[in-house]
């Protein structure tokens, strides 16, 4: 009997001990599953409605791919460079490898002697970028490998492209230095409203132009021939005279300048029936609808259809608008997380770098280099309603 009880104890505290050893497996290997996620937003200042709303993107995705295995850390940038950098260093400690963030180029300044840490970072720009950071943002390269595509296919050859002289130097400068897209001629213009309309006269040489016409309609009213007096009321229809030396004009600049630009475009003679305008970096702006002179105006993006999806949903879920690029935020984690799921759950950097590329909400797009480049579409304005053209 006592040898029973001694066996039935020893069964016991072996079963026991196994059980806790299994159950601490299961926690060690539980854990190991554990994807963590730094989040660098500026949560706090003057762009603390941007960061929030990004963040909030996140935790939509987070709620969409529902694996409580994920988890995020968010950590506020306050917007500046030695925020960031401190914020970095912290996730470093924390043993986090990948970080979402930060949003904006300026930030990135330090980020570069962090070692152990990849940043997916929501900037446009792809110049001088850290070796351990992935610029996000929908950026140049992008936006002029498909208008090449569709310059080839509408057969457009003497392009000008137009850019303020005092902002966007950065962006001017990469667009005409590609040698993707060729340029007949290209053009800085004045960035007051008031000086550009003169700029863009002489541009289209709009008053050499409308001398034609006037000089030709005082040889037709001397005339008595039935031809020329069909010419003339033909003529007396019409603001200029002669053609023009370009089939398209690219304009770098948004907003009301934009308008101001292309206003002016349509006032010296130059509509849309007889040259392709285009501009970049447009996030579907409905507030050029209410331009005449923004009609069949083209820009590339991403994909509309999901935009306007992730858009309402974003809006039931926080009622309120996301920022208009919050979108992309969304797709980083899910970049992230795909590479962690499809990997053993384990993030290797080396995953970002899939040959096949991957599928957003933005579209089609995959990583090269420090830089995503995304497989963007063609757009137009017409009639009160963005339209897929190519």
């Amino acid at each position: 009997m006592k040898k029973l009880l001694t066996f039935l104890i020893l069964a016991y505290l072996s079963f026991t001990i196994n059980s806790r050893a299994i159950t601490q497996d299961k926690k060690n290997f539980e854990s190991e599953k554990i994807l963590k996620i730094g989040v660098l937003l500026p949560l706090s200042g003057k762009f603390q409605d941007i960061g929030e709303s990004f963040l909030k993107a996140i935790q939509l995705a987070l709620y969409d791919i529902s694996n409580e295995n994920i988890k995020i850390y968010p950590k506020d940038s306050k917007g500046n460079a030695l925020n960031a950098y401190k914020s970095a260093k912290e996730f470093e400690e924390q043993g986090i490898q990948i970080v979402i963030g930060p949003i904006f180029y300026e930030n990135l300044e330090r980020l570069g002697e962090i070692n152990n840490i990849t940043f997916i970072s929501l900037t446009n720009k792809t110049e001088e970028i850290p070796k351990n950071t992935i610029a996000f943002g929908i950026n140049i390269d992008s936006q002029v490998d498909i208008l090449k595509k569709y310059f080839n296919k509408i057969d457009v050859s003497k392009t000008l492209l137009l850019s303020p002289n005092s902002e966007f130097t950065y962006q001017s400068e990469s667009v005409a230095t590609k040698d993707v897209l060729k340029f007949y001629r290209t053009y800085s213009y004045d960035t007051n409203p008031k000086k550009i309309t003169a700029e863009i006269e002489k541009i289209t040489r709009y008053r050499e132009r409308k001398k034609d016409l006037e000089r030709r309609i005082e040889i037709l009213e001397k005339s008595d021939l039935y031809k020329h007096k069909q010419e003339l009321k033909k003529l007396e229809q019409m603001h200029t005279l002669g053609k023009i030396n370009f089939d398209s004009v690219v304009v770098i600049d948004f907003g009301e300048r934009l308008k101001s630009v292309l206003t002016s475009f349509m006032f010296s003679d130059i509509s849309s029936k007889k040259v392709n305008f285009f501009t970049i970096n447009q996030w579907f702006d409905e507030t050029l609808f209410n331009e005449n002179a923004m009609q069949n105006l083209h820009f590339p993006s991403i994909d509309f259809d999901n935009l306007k999806k992730f858009n309402k949903k974003f809006s039931s879920t926080f009622n309120e608008k996301p920022n208009k690029v919050s979108i992309l935020a969304y797709d980083a984690l899910g970049l992230i997380y795909y590479c962690w799921f499809n990997n053993n759950f384990q993030f290797k950097k080396d995953q970002l770098y899939n040959k096949k590329g991957f599928k957003g909400l933005q579209g089609e797009f995959f990583i090269e280099g420090n830089s995503s480049r995304q497989n963007l579409k063609i757009y137009k304005i017409s009639k009160k309603k963005f339209i897929e053209v190519y």
